[in-house]
């Protein structure tokens, strides 16, 4: 064992192939699958062996000799170790949080060492400036006006997005929700009517971009998922992109995003293509794709019109910086070039620009501190005076590649995924009562890293989700309560029922979910597993509750 104790900090991030089928596999066909997928051997997890309590469940070393015997391929991932180790040393504190990521794909610009060694008593390493826009000529005209920093980042960021200057202009926003808003305010719905959306979870800025289109007029539509897989119906997707060219009607906008954020669910390419046949405008939301995706075949052949991604200063910082980008495709920018009709509030139409704040006259850290604190993470250009930074966290990113990093989160996630399945709540009688159903793909190779699930007592009653995220947070581990929507009511009457919410009759399901991000690695999965493994003791909820309480009266 001594010689894998080593990957033990196995650092961990989401990218998984995207498939070019969007047909959906029966229950039974991906049951089939999941244990063609795992590797047979000394795995717990092949062996169909049971959990029936926390104190069953095998140590730390054993679970991840597990993941290895399962995964042997994981062993050739230990680059991402070692950068984890060197470089984002914060995540590795024994007080630190369980490192998941459920807002989208975050991805680092900078490595937590570069930011202590730049940052000195500033909490950002570069600030944020907001101006309004009133037109989509006028955002474009603002892109284009650069200062040598950010020049520098546009650069890095679309090498990094693998998308060419020359076709793309890239504009900076507040967040993924301000990227999705101004989207909405210029896109020109009046001679575009329709708003089509793929998302099997509700999405606040999807929501808010549906939200600014029907004050404008327009009639969203949506995709339709089924249960239990959420995987897309696809005849009446199909029906829906079609129709309109079919009867000479307008298009739209239409808004996919590849994978879903909350399930894991995959979702074909051929989408894009056949919006874009059918004159759709496309745009390609990039929250639920791993780091390295863009460099897949399928978005190396295809350019959406659109496309939305989000960044962080650093991993594991509560307080540093963020922003969303949005991408314009410039053979497509007549789609927002016209003023538009309606603008329903002129504080959505809000861009930012970025400036270091060692260049902005920051007194405590000024530039040539920095220059002595790092010589090798910033370079001067003598003839402006401009400082360019390194951009770590893409680089490691780039440096551990699209193979590995897809090979490392697969196998996190397929584990964890057989994991959960494997807690039983102990009962006497011969039928086994689950502790956790999953929602959404199981083990199929093409899922995504997001799994979302639902929580069971011994009496087969559903824990409330909300209660599963706050227990969650108190240990330090962010899994979250998520909303799947958009439930087809075809198919079997069993099924429609299980996606039922208590009461609520409308196909609406609350849920448990957990992402997988960029360094997470083995140790958080099975913190992870662990948590959930506390819901086999009947009384694990009820003794949560008598203690929150004794805590408050102590206050």
């Amino acid at each position: 064992m001594s010689s894998h104790t080593s990957i033990q900090e196995a650092c961990f991030n989401v990218c998984c192939s995207s498939p070019f089928s969007s047909h959906s596999m029966s229950q039974k066909q991906e049951e089939e699958l999941e244990f063609s997928v795992i590797t047979p051997g000394a795995s717990f997890i092949t062996k169909d062996i049971k959990f029936t309590s926390q104190e069953s469940l095998p140590p730390l070393h054993t679970s991840f000799y597990d993941l290895i015997t399962a995964f042997p391929d994981y062993l050739q991932t230990n680059q991402a170790d070692h950068l984890r180790s060197t470089e984002y040393q914060n995540l590795s504190c024994s007080s630190r949080h369980v490192l998941l990521s459920h807002t989208g794909q975050q991805q680092p610009l900078f490595s937590y060492s570069q930011f202590r060694q730049l940052s000195g008593s500033n909490n950002s390493l570069f600030t944020l400036s907001s101006k309004q826009v009133s037109s989509g000529e006028e955002m474009l005209s603002l892109a284009s006006e650069e200062s040598c920093f950010q020049t520098r980042m546009r650069k890095r960021i679309m090498s990094f997005m693998n998308l060419e200057e020359s076709e793309y202009d890239m504009i900076l926003t507040k967040d993924r929700s301000s990227a999705f808003k101004i989207l909405a305010e210029l896109y020109s719905f009046k001679t575009n009517p329709n708003l089509l959306t793929v998302y099997n979870y509700e999405d606040e800025a999807v929501e808010g971009m549906i939200r600014i289109s029907e004050k404008k007029g327009v009639k969203p539509k949506s995709a339709e998922f089924s249960w239990p897989s959420t995987e897309i119906v696809s005849e009446k997707l199909k029906r829906t992109i079609t129709r309109s060219k079919r009867r000479g009607d307008k298009r739209g906008l239409f808004v996919f995003p590849l994978q879903s954020l909350v399930t894991g669910a995959s979702y074909s390419y051929s989408w894009m293509s056949l919006a874009q046949e059918n004159q759709w405008n496309v745009l390609l939301d990039t929250s639920a794709l791993g780091s390295k995706d863009m460099e897949t075949l399928g978005l190396s052949l295809f350019r959406p019109d659109f496309l939305i991604c989000s960044f962080t200063e650093v991993l594991g910082q509560d307080d540093t910086t963020g922003f969303g980008c949005l991408f314009v495709k410039k053979s497509s920018s007549q789609a927002l070039s016209e003023a538009p009709a309606v603008i329903t509030d002129p504080a959505n139409l809000t861009v930012v620009k970025a400036e270091p704040n060692w260049i902005t006259g920051n007194e405590e850290t000024t530039l040539e501190d920095h220059n002595k604190a790092s010589t090798s993470a910033i370079e001067i250009e003598e003839e402006d005076d401009k400082a360019i930074i390194e951009f770590r966290g893409l680089d490691h990113a780039d440096s551990l590649g699209l193979i590995l990093i897809s090979r490392r989160l697969k196998s996190l996630t397929l584990w964890l995924v057989r994991a959960l399945t494997c807690l039983k709540h102990p009962n006497s009688h011969q039928t086994e009562t689950p502790l956790v159903k999953i929602c959404g793909p199981k083990t199929r190779p093409d899922r995504g890293a997001s799994v979302s699930f639902n929580v069971f007592d011994w009496q087969g009653e559903k824990v409330d989700p909300l209660m599963v995220e706050r227990l969650a947070e108190r240990e330090k581990i962010g899994l979250r309560c998520a909303y799947l929507q958009k439930i087809s009511s075809v198919g079997n009457k069993k099924r429609r029922d299980e996606a039922r919410d208590g009461q609520n009759m409308s196909l609406r399901v609350s849920v448990v979910s957990v992402r997988l991000g960029f360094m997470t690695n083995f140790d958080d999965v099975f913190r992870v597993w662990g948590f959930v493994s506390r819901f086999l003791d009947a009384d694990f909820v009820e003794k949560e509750k008598w203690r929150k309480k004794a805590l408050e009266k102590n206050k």
